[in-house]
């Protein structure tokens, strides 16, 4: 494996461990009804961290934005955008956020690599071809 390939992997586990730090945080906190305030730092870190994840995810392969795996988590980014003052509203929808979370992380790549815009299960860009 070149240095650049494991800085790169080195660099996503880093991102990968503080999002997952970040989400913990703001879950925590939304299941157990904190302030919002309370949860600042928890934000800040989960979406520096998922916001770099998908730029290097899309500029690495342009088809994840197609596959499942992509489209989970722009799904997920929509859910975030409906949290507001009900509480057992966000809660619903981060319990829902972590499941959603959950099933396409440990789904076969079958599933996760399905691209919707192909109709099967595309890996590289030489694969949309035929």
């Amino acid at each position: 494996m070149s240095k650049t390939s494991q800085t790169q992997r080195w660099a996503k586990i880093a991102l990968r461990t503080g999002h997952l730090i970040g989400i913990c945080g703001v879950a925590g906190g939304i299941l157990l009804a904190q302030p919002w305030q309370a949860l600042t730092f928890y934000w800040l870190v989960a979406i520096c961290s998922g916001v770099a994840m998908i730029i290097l995810d899309a500029i690495n392969n342009w088809l994840w934005l197609v596959q499942l795996r992509g489209l989970v988590i722009l799904f997920k980014l929509i859910l975030l955008l409906l949290l507001g003052e009900n509480v057992l509203a966000n809660q619903l929808i981060m319990i829902s956020i972590i499941i959603l979370s959950g099933a396409i992380a440990h789904a076969p790549g079958n599933v996760r690599y399905f691209s919707v815009m192909h109709g099967r299960r595309v890996d590289s860009p030489h694969d949309t071809k035929g």
